[in-house]
Formats: structure tokens, sequence, C-alpha cells
């Protein structure tokens, strides 16, 4: 009985098993980064400079000579109030000296290099019930530049027809809007080609919104609005496409001000390459880009972007990078200048 019993086990197991969908695949990169600070210029005359480095220098010196009086009667026993207020009082003086040179001092421009890498495993389940719905799962191992990262919190997906649920670690609607294209680099270079940032999204690293999205799509036309447990923001979105072309808006109203977010964006794609342009609005912070790219040779892409933040004494952002087919992996290279100073970075990258 107990051998029926266990064959009988074994076979809904194994059957149970033989319907689900179980998929490992991942991507690692290595490479070398190089990040440069742009040079500050001096906001102070010599002079004031000058006098700033004298008033550091009697400050400490004051200050040194104040602890030395501090510390010694405080071994026999004679310290008084007073001193301690004045050995407070000279480290005060000490640090408003400082902030005052730091204010009218420049700093030199400043470049470090260093290696980079990422390793990522992608786990995803599905299951398809007799109802034809189907359940999903995916969760996300991440470690980079030798981080002993662990495993993301899991995204929940159940779908049926041209309906979509996702909750967990859900996605939200903000990169349907082709806000976000054109990219650098090995590592993306900071993403500069976004719109922007700091939105509610998927996190690789951690439990992400712990939100919910519902989503449709019928032909070209895709809609679905998302809400995040963690912020009480809400997002909701529309795109479309059309042969060549692309079309997509998106938006975030959240609790602050400073989180509400909203872009809209057109993609163009032709033989051999493809053409962006995107526009947001971050609580009345406005922001343009242009980007593209083009395949130069069979196995090699160029690609460029534009950054305009339209905000006065705020330089633009741009990029260029380019991608090698190596056949099954690539090799790339990417360059961006931002509003701090620059970053490169080059190396290969392969999927598996």
């Amino acid at each position: 009985m107990k051998k029926i019993l266990f064959a009988t086990t074994a076979l809904v197991a194994t059957a149970s098993v033989a319907a689900a969908d179980v998929t490992f695949s991942g991507m690692g990169r290595f490479g070398v980064k190089s990040t440069s600070t742009d040079a500050v210029a001096a906001t102070g005359s010599s002079s004031e400079i000058t006098t700033a480095k004298g008033l550091v220098t009697s400050t400490a010196a004051t200050a040194k000579s104040t602890a030395a009086t501090v510390k010694t009667n405080t071994a026999d026993g004679s310290v008084v109030a007073s001193e301690v207020t004045a050995a407070a009082n000279a480290a005060a003086a000490a640090a408003a000296a400082v902030a005052l040179l730091d204010s009218i001092d420049g700093t030199a421009k400043k470049t470090t290099t260093d290696i980079t890498s990422r390793m990522q495993i992608d786990v995803k389940a599905s299951v398809e019930l007799d109802s034809g719905m189907t359940l999903g799962a995916r969760t996300r191992f991440r470690s980079t530049d030798g981080g002993l990262n662990t495993f993301n919190a899991p995204t929940f997906t159940m779908s049926t027809g041209g309906l979509t649920l996702v909750v967990g670690n859900n996605y939200g609607q903000m990169y349907h809007s082709n806000m976000s294209a054109n990219n650098v680099g090995l590592t993306g270079l900071g993403f500069q080609a976004d719109v922007f940032t700091g939105f509610d999204e998927y996190s690789s690293n951690g439990k992400g919104p712990q939100g919910a999205d519902v989503n449709y799509s019928m032909g070209n036309l895709s809609m679905g609005v998302s809400h995040s447990k963690g912020s009480g923001s809400t997002q909701a979105s529309v795109s479309y496409s059309a042969d060549a072309l692309s079309f997509g808006a998106s938006m975030q109203d959240g609790k602050a001000k400073a989180d509400d977010f909203s872009s809209v964006g057109v993609g163009y794609a032709f033989a051999g390459g493809s053409v962006n342009l995107a526009y947001g609005d971050n609580n009345g912070t406005k922001t343009t880009v242009l980007g593209g790219t083009y395949s130069v040779a069979a196995a090699t892409s160029l690609t460029a972007f534009v950054k305009d933040t339209n905000t006065a004494g705020v330089k633009n952002v741009y990029g260029v990078g380019v991608s090698h087919d190596l056949g099954g992996a690539s090799l790339k290279a990417g360059y961006v200048d931002n509003a701090a100073g620059s970053v490169a970075d080059f190396g290969i990258v392969f999927n598996f």
C-alpha cells in the first residue's frame, strides 16, 4: 500500500512540474569605469582666500591651546565651566573658518578609475490553469562590483486575454512613455538619457513599490494604472504603435509635489536604426531628450543623445556610445558629459 501511495504521489508531483514552466536566465559584465568631477572655480579674490587661510590657522591654534588647558585642569580637578565653554566656542570658530574657506576657495578636477562588474540571475516561473489563465512569478539575484547581494522581492502576475495584474515588486507605468531610450556604455553611465528618475518602479536590489499594476493591451494599444503601497503614489500610462512609429504618455501623482511626474515621447524606427524624442515635467522642472541609434557596420552600432534640463545655469547633458557584437557577447564603450563632470566606461557584456 505504501508503494502504491508513493508511486501515486510521484505521478501527481511529476504532472504538476510538467505543467509548469521554470526558466533561469541572466547576464554578466565586466570592464573599467572612469569618473571625473569638473574643477570648481574660486568664488573669492586672492586676498579673501589669504585672509580665510590666516583665520583658519589662528583659530586652530586657539582651539589647540584651549583644549590643552581644559585637559590639564581636568586632570587636577580644577576645570571650570567657563573653560569648557571656551573650548566649545573655539571649536565652533574653527568649523566656521573652514566653512568660509570652502565657500570661497575652488576645487581641482578629480578623476577616479576602477574595475566594474555585475552578475545577474533571473528566475521565472509560470503555470497555465485549465481556464486558460496564466499565473507567474519572478525574482532576481544581482551582485555588483563584488557586493554580496541577495534575491530581491518577488513579482507576481496573473493574466488572461489582454488583461494582466502585477503585484508585489511591481513595474509601474512610467517607462511606457518612451521616456527611457538611448542610454550608452557598459553600465548605462547614470542613465542620463532618461527624462528623469526618482519615480516608483521595479527594484532589482530591494522590495520595490510593493503595489499593483493593472495593464490592458488590445492590438497596438496598451494602457495601465499602478499604485504603490509604500509611497502612496498612483501612476497611469497609455501607448500606441503604428508600423515604424510609437507614442506614449505617462504620469505619477505623488503625495508631495516633488513626486509628481509626467512625460510624453515618440519614437521612429527605420532601416538600421531608430530615433526618440521625449519630454518630461517633474513639479515644474522640464526636461527634453533627443537620441538615436544607428548601425554603422554589420556588427557595430552607434548611440547618442542630448538632454536639455531647461534650467538656467545648468549645462546640457550629452552622451555617445558604441556597441560591437562579438557573437554571443558584446563589446561596449560609452562617454557621458553631465552636470558634475563626465563618466566613461568600457567592457564586455554577455547573456546566458
